[in-house]
């Protein structure tokens, strides 16, 4: 049976896991995962949080989490969530966690107000790519995923 929930308090590290599974398949290795459970849990946890999680287990045994934050959308003149990162550990895949935690992120957006959910998705990832479709997203072609970090970042800043 899955579960899904809200996280509670104290599971912060619980994220890391899933966390470090995208990392070594789609980020070059688990060494790119920088967050700790402290971090999780003063994001989630602290005193205005902007981020939230829904956490799911399967027969009771931790199986995943999706991880959003809130973000505004000028054409809808609205906050909206973007979903960070929903992640399933290798052994529940294929066991309907990933449309479970789907679910789970738009029953809050809908709770919230939020007019959106949206995220970004590799597009050589097919897996990614039937779940969001079974769940009746729309996919963009086109699309790229920027970012500015490290050196690149500060150089830009300065």
């Amino acid at each position: 049976m899955i579960e899904v929930r809200a996280i509670c308090p104290g599971e912060g590290h619980l994220i890391i896991g899933p966390t470090q599974e995208i990392a070594k398949t789609h980020w070059g290795g688990s060494d790119a995962v920088k967050a700790t459970g402290a971090d999780f849990e003063a994001a989630l946890f602290g005193e205005a949080p902007i981020v939230g999680a829904q956490m799911a287990f399967v027969d009771g045994v931790f199986a995943g989490s999706a991880f959003w934050h809130r973000s505004f959308s000028i054409n809808y003149g609205k906050e909206i969530m973007y979903l960070e990162d929903i992640a399933v550990l290798p052994d529940f895949r294929r066991m309907g966690v990933g449309e479970a935690l789907m679910k789970a992120v738009a029953k809050v957006a809908v709770i919230r107000g939020y007019p959106k959910v949206f995220w970004l998705m590799m597009h050589w990832n097919e897996g990614a790519r039937k779940l969001y479709e079974m769940v009746g997203a729309e996919i963009e072609d086109g699309n790229c995923y920027c970012m500015l970090e490290g050196k690149a970042l500060t150089d830009l800043a300065a």
